[in-house]
């Protein structure tokens, strides 16, 4: 695909006025659904749909704002836009196969003569463009000038063509570089509905042009425009004549193509982007907001988490007819009837539900010294991950992981230095095989599936003499067991109380899968007994088996011991992983510790090493990051202690930053949420520094050791908190304060824009 020329060749159409571009956006599926037009239902015709992976057939704005991710590179943009899909003709045999497509997003700046300023899209709105039963044009009317279709030659001068202007309907000729078809929509609202019966009529085109002018007074509120190209690749296919291409509805001519959008964006940073991006002519990267938030490795990675209709669209083998009732239709005679009695499809889930008892843990890196699952292997090239998990557990394994879309392995355990801690989720980038819906690992790179009814563990899971479970307990941001602490990415229930029972402890407990707690006590009001199912995180060395969970202990006693809680359970501690709530509990929970105290459902994680500032890897993502070290070094609490109380007031921060003060994190995941890493040897400097080099405008310490940096506050986090909540010294200076227990010291670079809480608004709180 010519992308970065026909990119070019776009950029020189549009005026130099400050304007951006998504460029080259894959679809995340094509599928007939349309929820601003047939909202609850099957659509009447097949669509190409771009953006957030939570699209369904039914536009829920609240909902739609929590997709894991979106196939726009600037992940906060979480609105969907979608177009008919074109299908080629073939002359013999009357077969419609689809045209590969993707789409430009161009976002422009139009005021008219009286400089109207521009908003950005309301929560909750939706709008469309076009007119899917047109088959004709009328040359005055704007609405029908916002639809066109430009045909592309990168070889050859056609300037002076009248056979290659633009126009507003299909070419007679082929075009050797693929065709676009565009639709420009309305921006003009009228600031009072989201959406109108006929879906039109709540806006409205400028007075003076389809594509920019001033606002009648019906529609007063100026809205940003927006414009997208949908490039279809027509040069991959022979071109016959009329009927060559069709679009899914019928549409033989071209004139009734259209585009919907329902918006998702987060309007704070799309109002800044707007406000303070004067610079931008086409590079999203000359946009710092946008700039700040651009995340290409999701955007690659993003799969629809919802359903799809249960037909064949035409992408393994061309079909007989297009479906629903769409028969072809150029506008002149009558239009063919369809059977009322044909039988509607259903939905499915997007992704291929996996077996009973199987769940993801996520992305891991494959082993160091050789695969990490050698029990039994196989590819295909119908591969997804429940054929996967069905091959694995046919051999009696009870783990699984599939790699680079068709390939699958199996074992009992984790071997050649692999271990199951999760990368970041968009390290995992290649479609399964079998279907494009699914992600099926990457190069190097394993999705990760467990059986929650393994076999029994294997004997070196056995504690040592005279050691004995004692229960799931509970544990407290004091901590429930003070005497040593350590995190190990090995991290198994012998391991634990091997190290306890050699510092002379007599309680041992695990706690979020790789955190070992000693003491001879609970302390602090901590060690009530919970349910079992409290445990639930796999451990970080032994995927068979569970230590502990979000404030919850698997706790272990010697027989020395008399301090423990009673009414502790006496179940064995479970040697079953049960993926889906290990990996992914609910937002609202909060870990056990800072040192992994991203939430478990963070679509993000990834270790990061106990490594100075200047070399700590960090990755950049708008997704939640959730860190958890990989060194067997004592987590925050056993960090030397200073000579006298840590403070703030003496830090030198680096040129142009200043300190916001001690704020929330983790209410519904990061508050600062585009990278993050952590080091033994934390320091403020440190962290801005490195929040700086990467264009990061907010940075924030946590938990002695951890670093996040943002552009703004985001999920429902930045909230200002005592001082008092921020106390742990910094693991590189312990004169310093390095926030605390789900709570961020926090700084800013003054140069920038005061820091907004940015999050979801329900309507009525957009402001005109």
């Amino acid at each position: 695909m010519h992308t970065a020329l026909w990119t070019l060749v776009t950029l020189a159409t549009v005026v130099s006025a400050e304007h951006w571009i998504f460029g080259g956006v894959r679809p995340i599926v094509t599928t007939r659904l349309d929820p601003v037009i047939s909202p609850n239902a099957i659509g009447s015709h097949v669509h190409s749909i771009v953006g957030a992976s939570r699209f369904q057939n039914v536009y829920d704005p609240a909902d739609l704002v929590q997709s894991n991710c979106t196939t726009i590179p600037v992940q906060p943009d979480k609105s969907n836009y979608w177009a008919p899909q074109l299908y080629h003709q073939d002359q013999n045999t009357s077969l419609f196969t689809p045209i590969p497509t993707s789409f430009n997003i161009y976002y422009l700046m139009r005021p008219g003569p009286m400089t109207e300023s521009i908003k950005a899209f309301p929560p909750g709105l939706r709008m469309v463009a076009g007119d899917p039963n047109r088959r004709s044009y009328n040359a005055s009317d704007f609405a029908q000038q916002a639809i066109s279709f430009v045909c592309l030659d990168f070889n050859a001068d056609h300037s002076n063509d009248p056979d290659w202007d633009e126009r507003p309907n299909f070419f007679d000729h082929n075009c050797p570089d693929g065709m676009r078809a565009q639709v420009f929509f309305p921006s003009c609202w009228d600031g009072v509905n989201l959406d109108s019966p006929d879906h039109t009529s709540h806006m409205a085109y400028p007075i003076q042009n389809y594509n920019g002018g001033d606002c009648p007074d019906s529609h007063p509120v100026h809205l940003v425009s927006l414009f997208y190209e949908m490039f279809v690749s027509v040069d991959q296919f022979d071109f016959w004549g009329n009927g060559t291409w069709v679009l899914a509805n019928g549409d033989t001519t071209g004139y009734g193509h259209h585009g919907d959008f329902t918006n998702g964006w987060d309007v704070d940073l799309l109002q800044n982007a707007i406000d303070n991006c004067p610079n931008a002519t086409g590079n999203v990267m000359d946009c710092p907001p946008l700039a700040a938030a651009m995340n290409q490795a999701s955007a690659d990675a993003c799969v629809l988490e919802t359903e799809i209709v249960d037909e064949d669209t035409g992408f393994e083998t061309p079909l007989s007819a297009l479906p629903g009732c769409n028969p072809l239709w150029n506008g002149t005679g009558l239009r063919t009837e369809c059977l009322s009695d044909a039988e509607l499809p259903q939905l499915i889930p997007a992704q291929t539900p996996l077996p009973t008892n199987w769940s993801e843990i996520g992305c891991i890196a494959e082993g160091t010294d050789g695969r990490a699952l050698i029990g039994a292997s196989t590819t295909s090239p119908n591969l997804t991950r429940a054929a996967c998990v069905a091959f694995c557990e046919s051999k009696g394994f009870a783990l699984a992981g599939v790699e680079f879309s068709d390939e699958c392995y199996c074992d009992d355990e984790l071997r050649n230095g692999a271990t199951n801690t999760t990368l970041i989720w968009n390290e995992c980038t290649n479609h399964c095989a079998g279907n494009d819906n699914e992600i099926c690992g990457g190069p190097a790179r394993l999705t990760l599936l467990v059986t929650s009814n393994p076999p029994p563990p294997p004997n070196d899971t056995i504690l040592p003499d005279g050691w004995s479970f004692a229960g799931c307990v509970s544990d407290d941001p004091a901590r429930a067991l003070t005497g040593f602490s350590t995190a190990d990415d090995q991290m198994t229930h012998a391991s634990c109380v091997a190290t306890c029972s050699s510092h002379n402890f007599t309680i041992a407990g695990i706690e979020f899968g790789r955190e070992c707690y000693c003491g001879n006590a609970f302390e602090n009001g901590a060690g009530q007994a919970l349910d079992p199912a409290s445990c639930n995180v796999v451990c970080a060395g032994d995927a068979l088996s569970t230590c502990g969970g979000s404030w919850a202990l698997s706790a272990f006693q010697s027989n020395a011991t008399v301090a423990l809680q009673s009414s502790a359970s006496s179940a064995a501690p479970s040697t079953s992983a049960s993926l889906a709530v290990s990996v992914s509990t609910t937002a609202s929970q909060v870990p056990s510790v800072p040192i992994s105290s991203a939430s478990p459902a963070s679509p993000v994680s990834f270790s990061a090493t106990s490594t100075p500032v200047s070399s700590a890897s960090s990755v950049a993502g708008s997704a939640t990051p959730s860190i958890s070290a990989s060194t067997s070094q004592s987590i925050a609490t056993s960090v030397p202690a200073s000579s006298s109380a840590p403070s703030n007031t003496t830090v030198v921060l680096p040129d142009g930053w200043a300190s916001i003060g001690c704020r929330q994190d983790d209410v519904s995941g990061r508050t600062l949420d585009m990278d993050a890493f952590t080091s033994d040897n934390m320091t403020i400097p440190g962290c801005i520094a490195h929040c700086a080099s990467l264009g990061h405008p907010v940075a924030g310490v946590e938990y002695a050791r951890e670093c996040y940096c943002g552009s703004a506050f985001v999920n429902d986090g930045g909230a200002v908190l005592p001082d008092d909540a921020c106390d742990m010294a910094c693991s590189g200076d312990t004169t310093s304060i390095c926030g605390g227990p789900g709570a961020l010291f926090a700084f800013q670079d003054v140069n920038t824009t005061a820091v907004a809480r940015r999050m979801y608004r329900p309507r009525g709180s957009y402001k005109l």
